[in-house]
């Protein structure tokens, strides 16, 4: 890896004759639609991408974290996060990209019965290995998705018919993680605060360092928030701030030539040596000497 690389950043375009919020594909037409220059650098969506492998072996790299996939194996990568594809080896499945808010409906606002599926969306883990039976349900899934996507027909109604199929695959997902995988034991209060306190993160954590801006945004105490998160995660709501920081100060370390006080800014550090500190205190390295251990 070079010692910097520039982030792509991609936006959702489905074919503009469709308008469409939701869009499958298998491998090989994705690739046809860029030169490969272009899956060789890391991107950075706006939207879900979830990727499945019919056939071969490969490598996904999201955020420092390199995950090997073969056959039946199925990678969701959620918008923000930093991502590489690998075709260094041949393989070949299928992507299924769609808006954060594919799930709602026109008209619909994200305070009716709809966030029960983003709830579900939330909750899937990142990796998932199905069986012969699961991964053929999914590439049946897509196959349908896809002829859906290119057939005639009224925009609006393919988009909600889209939506639905969108929902019933992505909630299948979950059924089978939840049958698999432990079952959370957090209670659903709790649950649902540390999940807020998340989102709320997500947007805020470079202008909001401190536990108690997230309490009082979402109206509840500092120890009951740190209790929603050491029940889920096992950390306190204090270290998800921080390792959220470290996050976003690693992507922007790796994947730009950005100095140490341009991206202390950016996280939200107006001096430099606070943000060095910070970050050595996480991390056991400088920004530069982190930078360094990437090249």
């Amino acid at each position: 890896m070079s010692r910097t690389q520039e982030i792509v950043q991609i936006g959702f375009r489905p074919p503009t004759y469709a308008r469409l919020g939701v869009e499958a594909l298998e491998i090989d037409q994705l690739r046809s639609r860029a030169p490969a220059e272009h899956f060789q650098k890391l991107q950075r969506a706006d939207f879900y991408r979830l990727i499945g492998v019919s056939k071969g072996d490969t490598e996904w790299m999201v955020d420092f974290s390199t995950f090997s996939a073969s056959t039946r194996h199925w990678l969701l990568v959620r918008p923000g996060q930093v991502m590489r594809y690998d075709f260094s080896r041949p393989w070949s499945g299928w992507v299924l990209v769609f808006w954060p808010d594919g799930l709602f409906s026109s008209g619909r606002s994200r305070q009716s019965n709809e966030c029960n599926l983003v709830s579900h969306l939330e909750d899937l883990a990142s990796r998932h290995a199905l069986d012969d039976g699961q991964h053929a349900w999914m590439e049946s899934s897509l196959r349908q998705i896809q002829s859906d996507c290119t057939s005639p027909g009224d925009v609006a109604l393919r988009n909600e018919m889209l939506r639905l199929q969108l929902a019933s695959t992505l909630l299948r997902l979950s059924m089978w993680q939840a049958i698999y995988q432990p079952k959370q034991e957090t209670q659903p209060r709790t649950w649902m605060a540390y999940k807020l306190f998340q989102q709320r993160l997500e947007t805020d954590f470079a202008r909001a360092h401190k536990v108690q801006n997230y309490a009082e945004a979402l109206g509840v105490t500092e120890k009951s928030l740190s209790r929603a998160c050491l029940a889920t995660l096992g950390v306190s709501a204090k270290v998800c701030i921080s390792q959220r920081l470290v996050l976003e100060a690693k992507r922007l370390l790796v994947h730009t030539t950005k100095s140490v006080q341009a991206i202390g800014h950016e996280v939200g550090f107006e001096d430099a040596t606070n943000f060095v500190k910070f970050f050595r205190k996480e991390t056991k390295l400088t920004p530069l000497g982190f930078r360094a251990t990437q090249a």
